[in-house]
């Protein structure tokens, strides 16, 4: 009869042997899956923060642009022409008030004659368009559009814009729309 008496000796060098190649495999992988899997929601939170920061920042320039936009046409006296990419407004005296959207530099710029100072109000602009109103919507909604600088009362502007997040082009985008109304211009 055979005896499976290990003495206490060999016993604890038996139990501070290590693992085996096979068991060390095993946890290698079940480590290096584990930080894969971190790795990947790390970069995934990364990303969705730096979209969130990105629309959150052309938000801000967006607003900021519109209410420097509502303040100086509520302002002007008259407008002096009118095309889908440029207003230009007599704001003071003989001093113009002029708003132009460029396409190929993608920017909203505004300017006053007889200042060297241009403003810019917007950028990474995809799209702009300036719409000319005979006044302010009616009871129902309706708008009159029109072409003609005399008879225009109120504006609307669309723009588009949008940024690459960490070197891709995401969705992440911000349309706006605004009505604004012509306050000093008689309405004829």
């Amino acid at each position: 009869m055979k005896c499976d008496f290990i003495s206490p000796s060999r016993r604890s060098a038996r139990n501070t042997r290590g693992m085996t190649l096979p068991e060390m495999m095993v946890a290698l992988g079940i480590a290096f899956m584990f930080l894969a899997i971190v790795g990947a929601i790390f970069l995934n939170g990364s990303r969705s923060f730096a979209a969130l920061g990105n629309y959150v920042g052309m938000d801000q320039a967006s607003r900021q642009a519109l209410d420097q936009m509502t303040r100086d046409i509520r302002r002007a006296k008259d407008l002096i022409s009118f095309s889908t990419n440029q207003i230009v407004f007599n704001y003071r005296g003989t001093t113009n008030l002029i708003y132009a959207w460029n396409p190929s530099t993608r920017q909203l710029t505004q300017w006053k004659t007889g200042d060297s100072k241009t403003n810019v109000l917007l950028s990474d602009c995809d799209s702009l368009k300036f719409s000319l109103y005979r006044s302010a919507p009616s009871v129902g909604g309706a708008f009159t559009e029109t072409t003609m600088v005399s008879q225009g009362k109120s504006i609307t502007v669309n723009w588009k814009c949008s940024r690459s997040v960490l070197g891709k082009r995401l969705t992440s985008e911000d349309m706006q729309q605004a009505l604004i109304v012509i306050r000093n211009k008689p309405v004829l």
